[in-house]
């Protein structure tokens, strides 16, 4: 089942320069989709009308199979969360309790559960010792910490990150991978943009290509990194892996390697 459907959706900040242009693509239900394309591309855009901040000017977006209206785009923030690229544009409260609280308060939460998932996401980011802290005077990971656990506080069933690993350390990436998994295991679906492209190679299942503000494709990752005409056209690089494969494997021995223990395997056999 598909999650989103979007049908010939245009969308531009000015009439003269359309952002989006006569888009159409399917996320699958349960599944974790990567939104790539070059900067400028359209990639927020895209997100913001997932989560319905932003309403289509052209074209529909289908939620479920449900078309989104006015009434339904208010209602997607109860099914839909969101962590923005810079954690700057969502901390809104003086201490980090309150901001993880703010989103299900906001849904009506009740306050014993609340304060029941404020603790556990606390943990799960490892960010107990600052929970009394002003959110604003923390540093830009540990803001994005504060941002994921207060989106995973929400407990939507689809949940969206716009360049999740930007700037974090590799402690923070690896953390950050590990919620990601943690939300497969529980069957939600997950969304991210990124530029990473061996990220994508390491989780994806779908890979959306976004170039102008068009679509140029739904791949999986192997797929769509056979695909040099694509990835040209979308200004994408192979990630590191499928690049060094790409130089010494011949075909042979089954499909190419793209991810690091695929590779790791492969030369200890082959090599």
């Amino acid at each position: 089942m598909d999650v989103f459907q979007f049908h010939n959706v245009s969308y531009g900040y000015t009439k003269d320069k359309p952002i989006l242009r006569d888009i159409s693509f399917s996320i699958r239900e349960g599944r974790k989709t990567a939104i790539v394309g070059a900067n400028g591309a359209g990639k927020s855009t895209i997100l913001f009308h997932l989560n319905g901040l932003y309403a289509t000017q052209q074209g529909d977006i289908f939620f479920r199979n449900q078309k989104v209206d006015k009434k339904l785009r208010k209602e997607l923030y109860q099914h839909v969360g969101i962590v923005f690229q810079d954690p700057d544009d969502q901390l809104i409260s003086l201490t980090v309790s309150e901001d993880i609280a703010f989103g299900p308060v906001q849904m009506d939460v009740a306050a014993e559960e609340v304060q029941g998932r404020v603790d556990k996401y606390i943990k799960l980011l490892g960010i107990e010792h600052l929970l009394a802290d002003n959110p604003s005077e923390l540093s830009y990971g540990q803001k994005k910490h504060v941002t994921v656990a207060g989106v995973l506080a929400m407990e939507t069933d689809v949940f969206i990150l716009d360049e999740p690993m930007a700037f974090l350390d590799p402690f923070g990436k690896e953390r950050m991978a590990s919620i990601l998994q943690l939300l497969q295991e529980q069957g939600k679906t997950v969304i991210v943009t990124t530029h990473d492209m061996q990220f994508v190679a390491e989780w994806a299942e779908d890979v959306i290509v976004i170039h102008q503000g068009q679509c140029l494709g739904s791949f999986q990752p192997r797929e769509l990194f056979q695909r040099p005409d694509i990835m040209k056209e979308a200004n994408l690089t192979l990630p590191p892996i499928a690049e060094l494969m790409n130089d010494i494997w011949k075909g042979n021995h089954g499909e190419m390697p793209i991810r690091i223990e695929e590779a790791k395997k492969w030369l200890a056999t082959y090599m």
